[in-house]
């Protein structure tokens, strides 16, 4: 593996690392979903849909990066 490669595997790894922070400290602030009104709820799933799209971003990079 190339020295470019490890860093964007580095970079891949940071990013996972704190998306998954993210959701862990999102799950003990906000607590059960179920005593969330409804605009509380769509803003969480727009987050996650957030989250998501950064992880499709991150990964579609990772991927471009390392097969060319």
């Amino acid at each position: 593996m190339v020295f470019t490669d490890q860093i964007s595997v580095l970079i891949f790894s940071l990013v996972m690392l704190a998306v998954l922070i993210f959701l862990i400290m999102s799950k003990v602030i906000v607590g059960p979903v179920a005593k969330l009104r409804g605009v509380e709820k769509i803003i969480l799933a727009l987050s996650l849909i957030g989250v998501a799209l950064v992880v499709t971003m991150a990964a579609g990079e990772l991927l471009f990066h390392v097969l060319l």
